[in-house]
């Protein structure tokens, strides 16, 4: 019953929000908006992953289209899954929109869906990546094959022919993988030796365990051209690891790089404008829409970017290059590398529009000495208030206090900022959450089950406090086999699950700190045929999938966007004067199959 009560409070308030807010763009997942009807001349953007720096700002570009023209727009988020992809555009469909932007996960295998949408009347916009096979109305994507030439050449260029080269290619099927790839090879196969091609699968661990096995087996490797800056990234911290000197040219302009190329750690990489292809394909949409006549296909220029030009290129984010003045808001977000913290950023750039007010967010990438970079920097913007949600809840500290001693308000969200007295606390209940979702495993499996623990990154107060909760409930109640750092990291959450799994055969439940590490557990549980209850932190898409696929038992409900919102109304309370709680608590839920829906 007081599970039920939590859930009724959880909704209520989701309702409470929405009929405060005149926003007219819904985020799948977001707030409960998945059940707002679309009306016809409506717009729908199926987005392969929002776990990819270019891909969210590729749907800011789109929401800021939508703000600017008013038109409806419902934004869903594929998780790097064709099959959810296929279900979220029949799920459109269904909503009447009139037309439907897709960026595809994997460019046959989503070919049905969108040939559905177009027998249903449909006009159809593909960004980024084709749609093999099917017709659509226009694609608006950069021009990938010039693209990798152009960083291809720059190699030779730089290095000479004939030399040893590696190539870390996207996720298998995508359009832009393919593309990429031969435009590398356009250019390597004649005047380098390519000694490996290898899919990282656009993702940065991947990246740098890829690049790992590629410096054992070729350790005189000159050169890696990388299809993203993800793995670009991930292959620079392999490189540095094995202590090599390699040549890397990544593709897509992201924050991360463009410091790397500064930094003189990275060679150079490839100029793109996801913003922009996020706001044309809006506005070619409204176009559709007013029945005028498209382009079939408009490309996107892209630029080769090096240590020479790369001050032209402020950044990839539609908010990081913005320079706010006095009265202005920053946002220093731990990472955008997950979905959490993508919606939390979502929700603050919500209040932000609403309200009329300059916000600026930069992303750390869960790097601390990056953020306390990133903090300096927003001082010296003039910002009013400092909104933080620290990589580390000790690192950062200084810096938050050198904000407070020049007179900036300070909001801390979702993890605390430990020795410093800020101004608001705005988080869910950690340790209440982990002690619900604990209490489950033990009324599930009862006493004495074998457990264990996936924990979130190091000094993070989120990792902190649910990693307390658990222990409130599981010490003297389980037999604890493993306690494990898997930094909040699905693929991180796979590969320690994989060694639990080794080391502890019989183990029986999984409590992760958040669903993206329950996500790569069960990736491993699977893998090694076991049956192991998994119960996660966050309640994600991926999670509420999983729940309701039966492959996860549970998930803790929080509000990101909720969080992201409300700490950008109060700091405009800040700004104008008003007092504010010093702590703001946002209640959690337990999520099971018996209210996943």
């Amino acid at each position: 019953m007081k599970n039920i009560k939590k859930f009724l409070a959880l909704a209520l308030v989701l309702v409470m929000m929405l009929s405060l807010t005149a926003c007219r763009i819904t985020i799948d997942g977001e707030g409960g908006s998945k059940k707002k009807k679309v009306t016809d001349g409506s717009i729908g953007l199926s987005v392969s992953t929002q776990n990819n720096p270019f891909f969210v700002t590729l749907a800011d570009g789109a929401k800021k289209a939508a703000n600017d023209l008013g038109v409806d727009l419902t934004i869903v988020d594929a998780g790097d899954d064709v099959t959810k992809q296929v279900s979220d555009i029949e799920d459109l469909i269904s909503k009447e929109i009139s037309v439907l932007i897709v960026n595809p996960v994997d460019s046959d295998a989503v070919a049905g869906a969108v040939q559905n949408a177009i027998d249903a009347g449909i006009k159809v916009i593909s960004v980024d990546r084709v749609v093999n096979g099917v017709e659509v109305d226009c694609q608006i994507a950069s021009d990938n094959v010039a693209g990798a030439e152009l960083a291809t050449q720059y190699i030779v260029d730089t290095l000479g022919e004939n030399i040893k080269v590696a190539e870390l290619q996207g996720t298998t099927g995508t359009s832009a993988a393919n593309d990429r790839s031969e435009g590398f090879h356009n250019i390597a196969d004649d005047k380098l030796d390519v000694v490996a091609s290898q899919s990282a699968n656009f993702d940065r661990p991947q990246g740098m365990t890829i690049m790992e096995n590629i410096l054992q087996a070729n350790p005189n490797v000159q050169a890696v051209f990388a299809a993203n800056d993800e793995m670009a990234l991930g292959a620079l911290e392999a490189i540095s690891g094995a202590g090599k000197d390699v040549m890397v040219v990544g593709f897509d302009t992201t924050d991360d790089a463009l410091d790397a190329i500064r930094e003189g750690r990275m060679a150079a990489t490839i100029a793109q404008q996801p913003e922009l292809i996020g706001y044309r394909a809006v506005e070619n949409a409204v176009k559709l829409i007013n029945k005028e006549e498209i382009p079939a296909s408009i490309p996107v220029e892209v630029i080769l970017v090096t240590a020479e030009n790369v001050d032209t290129y402020a950044s990839a984010s539609t908010s990081s290059g913005e320079i706010v003045g006095n009265g202005g808001i920053g946002l220093s977000v731990s990472t955008q590398n997950n979905p959490f913290f993508v919606t939390l950023a979502d929700g603050a750039k919500k209040a932000a529009d609403e309200l009329g007010v300059d916000l600026t967010v930069v992303d750390a990438s869960d790097d601390v000495t990056k953020q306390v970079a990133d903090i300096e920097d927003l001082l010296s913007k003039d910002i009013s208030v400092l909104i933080v949600n620290p990589v580390d809840s000790d690192a950062v500290a200084g810096a938050v206090q050198n904000a407070i001693d020049a007179g900036v308000k300070v909001i801390s969200v979702d993890r605390a900022v430990n020795g410093v007295e800020v101004d608001c606390q705005i988080a869910s209940d950690n340790v209440a959450g982990a002690e619900l979702a604990t209490q489950y495993i033990l009324d599930t499996l009862g006493k004495d089950a074998k457990v264990a623990e996936l924990q979130g990154t190091s000094g993070a107060s989120a990792a902190i406090d649910r990693s307390e909760g658990f222990h409130n409930v599981a010490d003297g109640n389980f037999d604890i086999v493993a306690s494990q750092v898997a930094n909040f990291d699905r693929a991180q959450g796979m590969t320690v699950m994989e060694n639990i799994l080794q080391a502890n055969p019989n183990v029986q439940a999984v409590f992760a700190a958040n669903d993206e590490m329950a996500l790569g557990a069960l990736e491993a549980i699977s893998g090694a045929g076991k049956d192991v209850m998994v119960v996660g932190f966050d309640a994600t898409d991926d999670a509420i999938e999983a729940i309701k696929e039966g492959r996860m038992a549970a998930t803790i409900a929080q509000q990101p966007d909720l969080i992201g919102y409300t700490s950008v109304e109060y700091a405009v309370k800040l700004i104008n004067g008003e007092s504010i709680p010093s702590s703001v608590p946002v209640e959690v839920t337990l999520i099971t199959i018996d209210n996943a829906e």
